[in-house]
């Protein structure tokens, strides 16, 4: 039985599937976000942390072709949820966002893709349509291209398409689309870069929590928004007690 929403394979003149693989990278929610520890405790950054990335797989497994995503991550809490979902999970080295996305690429490349893309799993707004947006270009991808899904200010990577899928095009961190770009130009791939609103925000600073979207989004990050807004001592109590 199909997973409900999930779209249908694209299949060649030969009856072989010839879809898109998605691969999301997940931290370990242990020690995530250090960036927002000035305003949220340790256990709220957490459970942030891995309740996006949660939403974020649950929306990719329904949106993508069933055995076309894969997590990649050591994080414990997601072993069951992507059995449940029927998305596949393999380990994390803890070499960092770029290395993930490798693994998870070659994990598809070894199942036949020859398209394959990534998306962040720390993006708040992001939703069906999104992903299916990335399903669409990443369909639609002419051979040699690459797109890139930035962040609200520009430089930053949200999310990448390439083909072939075995290009190494990844180097994401601080003024990765700019490096995107580049890296395309030295390949002589035609580079473009999509503008979609939920694949834009990502949750990495405390003046992320500050914006409306915060405490509209998702009931978990408005007490996020509330908590940031206590004072440490009291930000946490209220989380250890």
């Amino acid at each position: 039985m199909r997973r409900r929403g999930a779209t249908l394979p694209l299949r060649s003149g030969e009856g072989m599937v010839v879809e898109p693989f998605l691969v999301v990278p997940v931290k370990p929610s242990s020690g995530s976000k250090q960036r927002l520890a000035s305003a949220l405790p340790d256990p709220g950054r957490e459970l942030i942390s891995l309740t996006l990335a949660v939403r974020v797989i649950s929306l990719a497994a329904q949106v993508w072709p069933a055995g076309t995503v894969v997590v990649v991550s050591s994080e414990p809490g997601l072993t069951p949820i992507c059995q449940r979902l029927g998305v596949a999970r393999i380990a994390d080295s803890g070499a960092g966002q770029t290395a993930a996305v490798r693994s998870g690429v070659c994990w598809s490349l070894e199942r036949g893709a020859t398209v394959v893309a990534t998306v962040a799993a720390d993006l708040p707004g992001v939703g069906t349509e999104d992903l299916l947006h990335m399903l669409r270009t990443a369909r639609g991808l002419a051979p040699g291209a690459m797109a890139i899904y930035s962040d609200r200010e520009g430089s930053g990577t949200n999310g990448v398409v390439v083909r072939p899928g075995s290009l190494l095009v990844h180097s994401f961190g601080p003024g990765s689309r700019r490096r995107h770009e580049r890296i395309a130009a030295q390949l002589g791939l035609r580079f473009r870069v999509e503008d979609v609103a939920g694949l834009q925000w990502d949750l990495d600073r405390p003046e992320d929590l500050e914006s409306t979207e915060a405490a509209s989004s998702h009931p978990l990050l408005s007490w996020a928004v509330q908590l940031s807004q206590d004072s440490p001592q009291t930000a946490r109590a209220d989380v250890g007690g």
